[in-house]
């Protein structure tokens, strides 16, 4: 099975997400400078969202950049992480409707961090489908930074069902701007 055809589908879904995000940004019918402040919760989860898409959206071009085949189980495995991010626009258009009530960023929460173990699930399968000793598999093993970011996004998910939304939310800012951390700074050598 050709990767350019996963690849293309996957491009043209992200773009759509991002599409989708920004159509959820209404224009104010009376322009002051107090009804584009009153906007704050909605551009802070579009922004927020547009970076963890973007991120997403570049961790899937360089795993993809590395791959030489793919099977049915990457395909469907993959469109598993697509399906996830594409409710990501409902969810963002709720939690900035809703000024960050509790509910809203739970879910938001819980969907990034499903969003994450579907692309190491992603990552787990290549792996296997390339074989344990491969370029591929060493060049992604271990995924600490992806592990780090699910425990801050269960802490994210708990501090928002125990009515601490905000405080979860920048919880999600911070593991999203984590990830321009280089790799290399945070990933010990094994060998």
């Amino acid at each position: 099975m050709e990767k350019n055809r996963i690849e293309a589908f996957t491009d043209g879904v992200y773009a759509i997400i991002i599409t989708i995000m920004v159509l959820e940004l209404k224009v104010p019918h009376n322009p002051t400078l107090d009804s584009f402040a009153a906007m704050w919760p909605v551009f802070v989860s579009y922004a927020v969202s547009f970076l963890f898409v973007g991120l997403n959206w570049a961790s899937h071009h360089h795993l993809f950049q590395t791959v030489s085949k793919v099977d049915n189980k990457v395909l469907w495995i993959n469109m598993l992480n697509l399906f996830i991010l594409s409710l990501v626009p409902f969810a963002t258009a709720t939690m900035g409707e809703n000024d960050f009530k509790a509910i809203t960023v739970t879910i938001y929460a819980t969907l990034l961090t499903v969003s994450i173990l579907v692309y190491l699930l992603l990552v787990n399968q290549l792996c296997l489908l390339h074989g344990k000793d491969s370029s591929f598999s060493n060049t992604f093993k271990g995924h600490k930074k992806s592990y780090f970011s699910l425990g801050l996004n269960c802490v994210a998910i708990f501090l928002s069902l125990i009515d601490f939304p905000k405080t979860a939310f920048i919880i999600l800012i911070l593991t999203s701007l984590f990830w321009f951390v280089p790799n290399h700074l945070f990933e010990q050598n094994d060998n």
